[in-house]
C-alpha cells in the first residue's frame, strides 16, 4: 500500500461456518466501480494463511499464518515475525479493558473497545492516543487510517483475532448478549 491522506475503509466477508475464513475488501479505488479484495484467509483445520493483493504486481501474495491452538493460544506469523499472541495482546493492567502491542516501527498501539458503544473496536496510538483504525460492528467495516498503513497487516490480524476470541467469549467480551455474528 502507498502512503496516503484519505482513510482507507475495508469491509469484512465472515464465512457462516468459520468467521478464521474470512475475505476483506477495499472500497473501490478512484475512478474504479469493482471492489477489491484486499485480503482473504484460507483456513484449515486450525491454521490461517492470509493473503494480500498486491497492487503492484497485480497478484495476492502470502503474508503471513496464524495458528488457532486455541482461543487462549495463538501463534501468529506476521511477515518475518513470529509472535505468541499474548505478546501482542497484552493489558497494561488487570483490569485494563484494552490490548496492547508493539508493531516493528516500535510504536505502541492498543485495541479497545469504543466507549458507548462496546460492539465497536478502536485501535489508537498509547503514547498520543491518535486514532489508527476503527472496527463497526454493524457494517462489518474496518476504517484505517493513513498513519496505520505501514501496520496494516497488524491491525488486519490482530481485528481478526480479537473478533475470534469475543465470539468465543474469551476477550472483548459484550455484556448481557449472546455471542452471535451481529456482535462480530
Amino acid at each position: 500500500m502507498s502512503s496516503s491522506t484519505t482513510e482507507l475503509v475495508l469491509t469484512w466477508q465472515f464465512d457462516a461456518q468459520d468467521m478464521r475464513k474470512a475475505e476483506l475488501w477495499m472500497s473501490p479505488p478512484e475512478g474504479e466501480t469493482e471492489r477489491l479484495k484486499l485480503y482473504y484467509f484460507a483456513t484449515y483445520d486450525r491454521i490461517s494463511t492470509y493473503y494480500r493483493w498486491n497492487l503492484k504486481t497485480g497478484r495476492y501474495e502470502n503474508a503471513g499464518s496464524i495458528e488457532w491452538t486455541s482461543p487462549w493460544n495463538i501463534k501468529l506469523n506476521l511477515g518475518i515475525r513470529e509472535v505468541r499472541l499474548d505478546t501482542m495482546a497484552r493489558r497494561n493492567k488487570p483490569t485494563s479493558k484494552s490490548r496492547r502491542f508493539k508493531a516493528p516501527n516500535d510504536i505502541e498501539y492498543k485495541w479497545r473497545p469504543v466507549e458507548g458503544n462496546a460492539a465497536d473496536l478502536e485501535c489508537l496510538t498509547v503514547s498520543g492516543k491518535k486514532a489508527v483504525a476503527y472496527y463497526q460492528a454493524s457494517d462489518h467495516t474496518l476504517t484505517v487510517q493513513p498513519r496505520g498503513e505501514p501496520i496494516l497487516d497488524d491491525i488486519v490480524v490482530l481485528n481478526l483475532v480479537h473478533l475470534y476470541r469475543r465470539l468465543a467469549g474469551v476477550d472483548f467480551v459484550l455484556p448481557n448478549t449472546a455471542a452471535s455474528t451481529t456482535a462480530v
